[in-house]
């Protein structure tokens, strides 16, 4: 990765100091993936802040950019950024990614006046370079070496927590470097909950969603699948399945530079209302994936982010019924010259052989 090319960038887009507090941005910038840092860039300078934990390791990170300073704070961190803008007016700040009370601390200390920004690192993020949809690529493969072998880990398992244990621990063998979140495991009813918090229920035959991810040097994949385990068959969730899988593969279809977010949204959803489910798709067709497993763009009703080569979106409808169950089918995809390219590749077929 060219972190002094993402930071030249940034200096190109800047007219006065910003305040970068995102560590995602932070590390999208330098490569840093500590858990303390602030960043603040000018047209003409950079300038790293983090504590002693931390100094041997973003030493050479912030050697690697032409002109960087590096401070280890041993006091108030608010002190130490405010000094950095005593000879500044105006000063931009990532508002979103510091409190209200850390503005305002920051603010009493400082004379300059900050501004509250969004976005401005974040639109840098939104196309992916090659050596970025690689990193998805290898992550997006470890969750298709996980589901290969569901069959064996459902097995060994006795408890929704103990089977997502067991993906993490297949993505883990897979290269995957750490688990995106802690795997949505949901069996049966549990289902129709789209983001079930797994725990103890008991695996048993019958409906299982899995909605799960790994991260690959600092990059984050994201797939679900529903699959039916086991003898039985229930014809009401078969029928929501076909109606789930065809309004995915649409939304994938519709997928290329220059589509329009929402209108993708509206494709999946268009699907869903001839089978008559539209009112039990609970949430956005997808979003984008990268540092972070949520990011721009968004794949949503109204959206009118226009997709370009290089974003990595996920296409992820689904139905939920109360006390009956769920079905969300998930591809990570990356949108190229001609449509996409599918990152997931594992089946979807229904039952799970």
């Amino acid at each position: 990765m060219d972190h002094a090319a993402r930071v030249a960038r940034l200096q190109e887009k800047l007219e006065r100091p910003l305040l970068v507090a995102s560590l995602a941005n932070i590390r999208y910038l330098t490569g840093f993936s500590g858990s303390f840092a602030f960043v603040v860039v000018g047209p003409q300078s950079f300038i790293f802040i983090t504590d002693g934990r931390y100094g041997e390791s973003a030493a050479p990170l912030v050697d690697a950019i032409a002109g960087a300073e590096l401070i280890i704070h041993s006091g108030g961190v608010n002190a130490t950024i405010a000094r950095i803008f005593t000879d500044a007016s105006v000063v931009d700040v990532e508002s979103a990614h510091i409190s209200w009370e850390a503005m305002r601390s920051l603010a009493a200390e400082t004379p300059a006046r900050l501004e509250p920004t969004v976005g401005v690192v974040e639109d840098l993020r939104r196309v992916k370079t090659p050596d970025e949809v690689a990193a998805v690529r290898a992550a997006c493969g470890a969750g298709d070496a996980a589901f290969d072998q569901l069959a064996e880990i459902a097995a060994a398992a006795d408890t929704e927590g103990e089977l997502g244990w067991g993906l993490i621990d297949a993505m883990r063998r897979a290269g995957g470097t750490a688990a995106g979140w802690s795997p949505i495991v949901a069996i049966g009813v549990h289902a129709s909950v789209p983001h079930h918090r797994s725990g103890t229920g008991t695996i048993a035959d019958g409906l299982l969603l899995l909605d799960y991810g790994c991260e690959v040097d600092g990059y984050q994949s994201d797939m679900s699948r529903t699959v039916w385990r086991g003898p039985g068959e229930d014809v009401e969730m078969e029928r929501v399945y076909a109606a789930v899988r065809d309004a995915q593969q649409a939304g994938v279809d519709a997928v290329g530079p220059g589509a329009v977010a929402g209108d993708i949204d509206e494709v999946c959803r268009s699907v869903l209302d001839r089978y008559g489910y539209l009112d039990y798709f609970l949430h956005s067709t997808g979003h984008g994936v990268g540092l972070e497993i949520h990011e721009a763009p968004w794949i949503r009703a109204g959206s009118e982010d226009i997709l370009e080569a290089g974003h990595i979106i996920t296409v992820e409808p689904g139905v939920y019924l109360s006390g009956r169950g769920g079905v969300r089918i998930e591809d990570t995809v990356v949108v190229t010259d001609s449509g996409c390219e599918n990152l997931t590749l594992s089946h979807k077929e229904f039952h799970l052989t």
